[in-house]
């Protein structure tokens, strides 16, 4: 380390101190070492906004606002250089800081800028050599400081941003890495496009619109089309998948379905074909209700649920037009014999509610594609659906419509729950709200529904008179 380097580090120190006893000395201290390591402007000004976001966390924390408080750390660790030790090494915590809020991991702009790193596991230090993606993760390639072997690190996957964990390392050549992948050398691409809409949405799309808002242009190869054509965007180029064999690769992560990834994918599905509008003299929707038909994380007695539903808001509400959800197909999938066998399902079970309710003024969504179930489930005021994928279609791209999240008795949690709760509920219910930038995170209180479904409020900021049979 410098003297430059050391003078800039104990003014971190003295500026991020939290003690304020004697507040005054320590930054006027910070001040002549600022000046005398020469520092550039641009690092100074990043210490400037780190230890100010330092002190505003610690402020917010005094007030018990835990949650403005973790955003400013947050922030702290995106200004915060890469690495402040001896080796130059950087340590885990640094490489998965996160660079905007809950979007885009440090390390991952790193490669992606193909910058060579160094990153202390324990206390053996690694220089990175490049980096490939797969379908799953992020596989890092490092050379031991010590003797130049050469070893693989593998991330986790994507409902965690892709996260660095200091686990055992592979030595290269290992099963399904080859050794001739990743390098640096060409510029990297960014892979994406995951299987499911609703990682893509949540751990994928946002930190590409920030990159791209910032004016940086993109070659990406993307893996499925499942909401969103990627090469329709400004900025980004699309590659093909044979490109991975020749140049590094990096998957960026991010846990947040933010507002701008929100109009993007909704801003594409605008431009698909969509059915013809409902007809004028028909009400406009009051209520989705989901149906997640037979098969895997079954409802088991969803069919009488819904029928109890439907007589009560039919008593309640007049001739309320009433929704009824089933499986939606993506860009990629209507061919698919799985996402077949899903929509015949859900199309099943819907019939059957349907017969039972002759006079209800119902309508299936089961079957369609994204931007007509866009279209059709518009002007909706309330859902009830299954906690899973087909709620994520509402309270994701639709954060301000309050609902009802229905959770199985099985899928057992250690969690204490409240007496009546389902063995699963309070696990959804408090990840659900995380993954979207509108949603608060207000508990709700759970009831008690039929046998073996369990209902748990969705939390919104939204107030609505609650739904009640008469």
């Amino acid at each position: 380390m410098t003297l430059s380097d050391e003078q800039l580090s104990t003014a971190r120190r003295l500026l991020q101190h939290p003690d304020p006893t004697d507040l005054a000395v320590r930054l006027r201290r910070a001040r002549q070492l600022l000046v005398q390591s020469g520092a550039a402007a641009e690092a100074i000004e990043q210490l400037g906004l780190e230890s100010a976001a330092l002190a505003l966390g610690r402020a917010f924390t005094g007030a018990g606002l835990t949650v403005a408080a973790q955003r400013c750390r947050e922030l702290a660790s995106a200004w915060a250089p890469l690495a402040d030790s001896n080796d130059g090494a950087a340590d885990l915590n640094a490489l998965n800081a996160w660079v905007y809020p809950r979007s885009l991991r440090r390390y991952q702009l790193l490669v992606l800028e193909g910058r060579p790193f160094q990153v202390a596991l324990g206390d053996t230090t690694y220089g990175v050599q490049g980096c490939m993606a797969d379908a799953d993760r992020n596989h890092l390639l490092l050379e031991r400081s010590s003797d130049g072997s050469l070893w693989w690190w593998s991330s986790g996957e994507c409902a965690d941003g892709y996260r660095l964990e200091a686990g055992a390392l592979q030595p290269d050549p290992a099963a399904g890495l080859p050794s001739s992948e990743g390098r640096w050398g060409q510029p990297p691409l960014v892979r994406s496009g995951n299987s499911n809409f609703a990682h893509f949405l949540w751990n994928e799309l946002d930190p590409l619109l920030r990159l791209r808002a910032e004016n940086r242009r993109l070659d990406v190869v993307q893996d499925h089309n499942t909401v969103l054509e990627l090469g329709t965007l400004a900025g980004i180029t699309p590659q093909p998948a044979a490109q991975l064999a020749v140049r590094p690769s990096v998957r960026l992560g991010t846990t947040l379905v933010s507002a701008q990834a929100r109009q993007a994918v909704l801003q594409g599905l605008e431009t698909q074909d969509s059915l013809p509008p409902r007809a004028s003299s028909r009400a406009q929707p009051l209520l989705l209700l989901g149906v997640r038909g037979a098969g895997r994380r079954e409802l088991r007695n969803e069919v009488p649920y819904m029928i109890e539903l439907i007589h009560a808001l039919a008593r309640h509400f007049h001739n309320p037009l009433i929704l009824l959800d089933g499986f939606t197909y993506e860009h990629n999938n209507r061919h698919h014999r799985e996402a077949q066998q899903r929509a015949r399902a859900c199309s099943a079970r819907i019939a059957d509610i349907t017969d039972a309710c002759p006079q209800a003024q119902l309508e299936s969504l089961s079957g369609l594609d994204f931007a007509p179930w866009v279209q059709r489930s518009a002007g909706v005021r309330f859902y009830v659906t299954h906690e899973g994928t087909m709620q994520h279609k509402v309270g994701w791209l639709r954060p301000k419509i309050p609902g009802l999240c229905l959770v199985g008795w099985a899928l057992p949690t250690p969690l204490r729950l409240p007496r009546g709760t389902a063995t699963n509920a309070k696990a959804p219910a408090a990840w659900q709200p995380c993954p979207s930038s509108w949603s608060s995170r207000s508990p709700g209180r759970p009831t008690n529904p039929p046998a073996k479904i369990a209902t748990r409020p969705f939390p919104s900021q939204t107030s609505s008179r609650p739904l009640r049979s008469a």
